[in-house]
């Protein structure tokens, strides 16, 4: 608050704040930064995941438009890079398996370079995967 003395018109004396306003303002500052930063960093935990899940799907739909009766899980991941990927490389790497029950298994692991795997929606593997029959794992977290 600027305070302006006009006793005197014509010296008018402008002062700033005192010392106790400017430290209720920072301690009020403190106390919505404590409260407001832990629902930031878990805001921006869901938006990569969102966006990891988003590039699993573009994964699978890439494999299903590209078959000829086989997949070629290969030409997607080369060297563990992924070409299609808007992920983070350092919150997220990708892999696509194969089994014997399923063609192709498209999975995508946290990584904890930005903290990605501290993801409470996460299984203690750290790992979200879609697999050739549209089952997606951990289920909740695909809402």
């Amino acid at each position: 608050m600027i305070r302006k003395f006009t006793c005197n018109k014509s010296r008018s004396q402008i002062s700033g704040m005192t010392l106790i306003e400017l430290l209720v303002v920072v301690g009020i500052v403190g106390i919505l930064i404590m409260f407001a930063y832990p629902s930031y960093q878990q805001h921006t935990l869901n938006a990569h995941r969102a966006t990891a899940q988003a590039d699993l799907a573009k994964l699978q739909l890439q494999l299903e438009h590209d078959y000829d009766g086989g997949y070629d899980l290969s030409s997607l991941i080369p060297g563990g890079v992924c070409t299609l990927c808007e992920s983070d490389s350092t919150r997220y790497s990708f892999k696509i398996s194969s089994t014997g029950s399923q063609p192709y298994i498209i999975s995508a692991n946290a990584l904890s370079t930005k903290g990605q795997d501290d993801d409470s929606c996460l299984k203690a593997d750290k790992t979200m995967t879609l697999d050739s029959s549209n089952t997606l794992y951990p289920s909740e977290c695909w809402d």
